[in-house]
């Protein structure tokens, strides 16, 4: 019998010969793969390694290495772009050829012995000094596999990674701290390449069956807290970003009432200015003109830098008898920009002048809000409609407020909830296993009288209960009488209960 583990696996039967007899599963005939079912013979000489390992030589190496050298120019002959990684290249060429050492342990040797890993194949082959230092890292290799085998107690060492992290990682004791770290895999070396990484822990033992027995006996509980800490930290986050949601909802709301308080103040502080701009529009309106007649004429007089005309926004929202105006929140004296453009005439030159005035006009634009503005209203009812709004605003915000307290404590409960019951779903996972009774296999009952009640679930079970279990003192009973004693189809069997707990 011929146990395969690579691929996909097979067992494979032969006699003497070699002749297959059965096989778990038919392979067909493919690249670097021999036919294989019923009556073929199974062919030893072709599998890896029959006749034991060859000698780790230069010249194996370097046969290895020109392999897949041209493996990788086919591809590119035949058009097809593999990609990968320079850093794995060399590591995946020696993995296929040098079989006697596993990849891992190959990249441990490398680092250990100082090799560059990510040299191409083709690199190391062009240079001598390279091969030599390649042959030390497989040495090392060797040296390891000596050592793990000659040892009378191998010891074990198992990769883990830290389960917890943020700040109640940190507050956690060392001892706490281990117990958090969930085990990852396991080694009879201490891979050199797990050293520098901070996220992972290289724990060691005495004894490599203590370390598998460890490593598998902690793998599903360490699993099981990683998924529960994980849920509670999906669970903490969904209720942070609803108080964000609420918190963003109740700000909004205050920044529009600070916004309408800020646009009445402005209406107020420009009360001339706001009346004379909609005395202007609503003159325009009057005259007859065409609505767009009037935005090209207050552009125009924008040009001109009339300052009625520059706080006028366009496009007009004459259709909603309303205009939008840039103000201040401050008012404006008109003694200031003489003043200033006097100044400036005196102590400056003319184009340092022009930038002085486009970087105030720039600030004083950016200052201004911009406010629509009712043309069938005074100035004053306009700044009352903003104070208005700021108090519905106002009333808003505590409704809201109640509002989204109430979903926010309803959205709590059932994260909770859900929680919880994720909780129990995963701790059913690590149950105790409950050993089963052999009564178990059959249909039972304990009957009130304390009475024992098989049953078997067809012929065969009847069979196997009649002649195995049935004991003198035991009662049986037929419910069909009509079916005679040989045929024990629906046949019930009754014996004390304290009968089957002496029988486990």
């Amino acid at each position: 019998m011929f146990l395969e583990f690579y691929a996909a696996g097979n067992i494979i039967l032969t006699n003497k010969e070699l002749e297959i007899l059965a096989l778990l599963r038919v392979v067909a005939e493919g690249e670097g793969q021999e036919q294989l079912r019923v009556g073929l013979k199974y062919s030893l000489e072709s599998r890896q390694n029959y006749r034991g390992i060859p000698a780790l030589t230069k010249e194996r190496l370097q046969n290895a290495l020109k392999k897949a050298v041209d493996k990788a120019d086919d591809g590119l002959v035949a058009g097809k772009k593999q990609k990968k990684a320079a850093a794995d290249a060399l590591r995946k060429a020696l993995a296929v050829s040098v079989t006697e050492y596993p990849p891992l342990l190959v990249d441990h040797s490398m680092r250990v012995a100082g090799f560059d890993a990510t040299l191409k194949p083709a690199e190391v082959l062009s240079s001598e000094s390279l091969m030599e230092q390649l042959m030390l890292a497989l040495d090392e290799a060797k040296r390891v596999v000596q050592e793990i085998t000659s040892s009378e107690t191998a010891k074990g060492y198992i990769i883990a990674k830290q389960g917890k992290t943020g700040p109640e990682a940190a507050a956690d004791s060392d001892e706490s701290a281990r117990q958090s770290l969930v085990y990852d895999d396991f080694h009879p070396f201490r891979p050199q390449q797990f050293e520098d990484e901070p996220a992972c822990s290289i724990l060691a033992f005495d004894g490599f069956n203590r370390t598998v027995d460890e490593f598998f006996s902690s793998i599903e509980g360490q699993r099981l807290e990683s998924r529960l800490h994980e849920r509670e930290l999906n669970a903490r986050k969904k209720l942070e970003a609803a108080r964000q949601d609420q918190a963003k909802r109740l700000g909004g709301l205050q920044q529009v009432q600070e916004l309408n308080i800020r646009k009445a103040g402005a209406i107020e502080a420009n009360v001339e200015r706001v009346q004379e701009a909609m005395d202007a529009v609503n003159s325009l309106i009057a005259s007859g003109k065409d609505w767009v007649e009037i935005a090209k004429l207050i552009e125009y007089e924008q040009k001109r830098h009339n300052p009625v005309a520059e706080i006028i926004q366009l496009p007009l929202q004459l259709e909603k008898n309303t205009i939008t105006l840039l103000l201040s929140e401050e008012e404006v004296q008109e003694g200031d920009d003489n003043d200033s453009a006097y100044a400036t005439d005196s102590d400056v030159s003319d184009s340092e002048d022009e930038v002085v005035k486009e970087d105030s006009a720039k600030k004083e634009a950016e200052s201004r809000l911009k406010i629509n503005i009712n043309l069938g209203i005074s100035p004053w009812s306009n700044a009352r409609e903003y104070y208005d709004q700021k108090r519905t605003a106002a009333t808003k915000e505590v409704k809201t407020a109640q509002a989204l307290t109430k979903a926010l404590k309803s959205q709590e409960h059932k994260i909770a909830q859900d929680l919880k019951k994720g909780l129990k779903q995963e701790k059913a996972v690590l149950r105790p296993v409950r050993q089963q009774m052999w009564f178990e296999k059959f249909t039972w009952f304990v009957s009130s009288d304390g009475y024992l009640v098989l049953g078997g679930r067809d012929a065969q079970q009847n069979e196997i209960l009649y002649k195995k279990y049935l004991r003198k003192g035991d009662v049986s009973y037929i419910q069909n009488p009509s079916v005679s004693i040989p045929d024990l189809t629906n046949r019930y069997m009754y014996m004390p209960i304290s009968k089957a707990q002496q029988a486990l």
